[in-house]
């Protein structure tokens, strides 16, 4: 299946704060309550051990994705106790205050709008991107990977989204949980229940989104082709099967060669 770079509605500017909130706090919530990027730990604390980091810098990060499940499974993977700072070009301030709350101040959040391609030297760290990439042309996808290796950064992207038949019918679940889920989404908003039930504007969109998603999705072999040029790094691509059922996360992990 040819790659597809439609548009997402979250994307634009001109989407309303309250639906784009919408969107990343249930992903955040799916993220939380099933737990697919729980595969990434053990590739995590792999690389952050060999980096000698403990400073995470979360890319595009929406509503904080699926960093609370994270920080207790690295550690118990073998890594390091790490901090996390969640920025966006959209950021999500009250999900970012209540996962601080939720975890002692080891999550925070950078409250002015951060450009993935060109991220401020100040924000230092490892540098990771959950069903993130896909959101970018090749073009501003490889400005991401540039940067990090223009300033030295490592950086690890994960996908749970696939360029396939199957991943599509997945999307189809999307609107069901998003009827089933919305009253136990915290930071609970009632523009929230309003858009999911009476006006169901939520489910339709995530749905859309999950589909647009799937289709823009880089695969391991485009993901490569990304990578090209950037020999001063060692480049690890792959897939890993995760929870729930056979969720297939597809993984790209970037670091400066070693000698």
């Amino acid at each position: 299946m040819r790659r597809f770079h439609l548009l997402e509605i979250e994307d634009q500017p001109w989407c309303p704060e309250f639906l784009r909130t919408a969107i990343t706090d249930f992903l955040r919530a799916l993220m939380e309550w099933f737990a697919p990027y729980a595969v990434a730990a053990p590739l995590l604390s792999r690389a952050l051990t060999r980096a000698g980091e403990a400073e995470v810098l979360d890319l595009c990060a929406g509503g904080g994705g699926p960093w609370r499940v994270l920080l207790g499974r690295i550690p118990a993977a073998g890594g390091p106790a790490v901090r996390v700072r969640l920025c966006d070009l959209y950021p999500n301030h009250a999900a970012y205050a209540r996962l601080g709350r939720l975890s002692g101040g080891r999550i925070t959040g950078e409250p002015d709008p951060i450009d993935a391609t060109a991220v401020p030297a100040r924000l230092t760290g490892f540098r990771t991107l959950f069903t993130a990439l896909h959101h970018f042309p090749p073009d501003a996808a490889r400005a991401i990977l540039a940067d990090a290796v223009r300033q030295g950064r490592g950086i690890a992207v994960f996908e749970i989204t696939r360029r396939s038949l199957l991943g599509l019918l997945g999307m189809l679940a999307l609107p069901v949980l998003a009827l089933l889920l919305t009253p136990f989404i915290r930071p609970f908003r009632w523009d929230r229940l309003f858009w999911t039930y009476l006006v169901p504007v939520v489910p339709l969109v995530v749905w859309f989104e999950g589909t647009v998603s799937c289709l823009r999705t880089y695969t391991p072999a485009e993901l490569r082709q990304l990578v090209a040029g950037f020999d001063e790094y060692q480049w690890e691509v792959g897939t890993v099967r995760g929870p729930p059922l056979i969720t297939l996360v597809t993984y790209l992990i970037g670091m400066p060669a070693q000698d």
